[in-house]
């Protein structure tokens, strides 16, 4: 026999349901918020490096110089994250950091690797100057990023060159497609300017199309290195340079670079440190 069902027993049932299924819902909100990813504070993260203070050496570049090492930070969610170690000069702002990335919750750098990213930021060679280092936190594709406590930290970088600079400490453009067209002495206005601490030289001066020229150590004379393309089919905005002299091994390696086919104003630039030049256009 069937139960008769009563309006007012309709309306409780109904009353019921909607109060179950509201239950429901805010319980599933509450879970949601509750695992809701929120960024760490920042400058609470400590990174511990092994040292405050270091004397970079080249002999060493291979072996650990400096560690860090980190709690992972809590978002409220289990999910990965990366870690992004930033390295600035003292007086920087972190806007272009040297970086170091990587999933763990510890970092080494090298001799050398340390050496590279501090030259880089205008440390000068065998002079003791401080850096500052912090730990960017960051959830997949940079997600709510957070930042560590800010380490300062003393380095003494070393000279790593790819090639020795010239006794003379100078540099001419020679060549034909410059004024003085391989004939000496070379003019003071073809003299490239050294860049101060750094192991660069710089020039901006016009250079006739299609022609030769290299890198003199004097104005008097072919020099002893001298420097030039390290192949003849180089890009016209430069590549590797290579010594070129009787004392090279072998000797009188290269050849002349080639200047741009048009004729015009440029920006001649070589770097010992990286083992390149370049030539842009102005």
């Amino acid at each position: 026999m069937k139960t008769k069902t009563y309006p007012f027993q309709k309306i409780f049932l109904i009353f019921m349901v909607s109060l179950g299924v509201s239950i429901l819902l805010n319980s599933c909100s509450d879970k949601e918020d509750q695992y809701e990813a929120k960024a760490p504070a920042d400058g609470v993260l400590l990174i511990n490096p092994s040292t405050n203070s270091i004397v970079l050496s080249k002999p060493n570049k291979n072996q650990p110089a400096i560690s860090f090492s980190w709690e992972k930070p809590n978002y409220g969610i289990n999910t990965p994250m990366s870690f992004t170690l930033e390295l600035d000069a003292v007086n920087g702002d972190f806007s272009d950091p040297e970086i170091e990335v990587t999933e763990n919750t510890q970092i080494t750098l090298t001799h050398g690797k340390l050496n590279a990213m501090v030259l880089s930021k205008d440390l000068i060679p065998g002079v003791a100057a401080q850096i500052k280092v912090r730990l960017k936190t960051a959830l997949n594709y940079g997600a709510l990023p957070s930042y560590s406590k800010v380490e300062i930290i003393t380095v003494t970088p070393y000279e790593d060159l790819y090639f020795p600079l010239p006794l003379s400490n100078e540099l001419y453009l020679q060549g034909n497609a410059v004024p003085s067209n391989w004939g000496y002495p070379v003019p003071n206005a073809q003299k490239l300017t050294k860049i101060p601490n750094q192991a660069v030289f710089t020039i901006t001066t016009q250079l006739i199309g299609n022609r030769n020229f290299a890198f003199i150590s004097s104005n008097s004379g072919w020099g002893n290195p001298a420097y030039v393309a390290l192949a003849t089919n180089q890009p016209v905005t430069g590549g590797p340079f290579t010594e070129n002299g009787s004392n090279t091994t072998p000797p009188w390696i290269g050849s002349p670079m080639l200047s741009p086919p048009l004729t015009g104003i440029y920006t001649i630039t070589i770097d010992f440190v990286t083992g390149n030049y370049t030539v842009i256009a102005q």
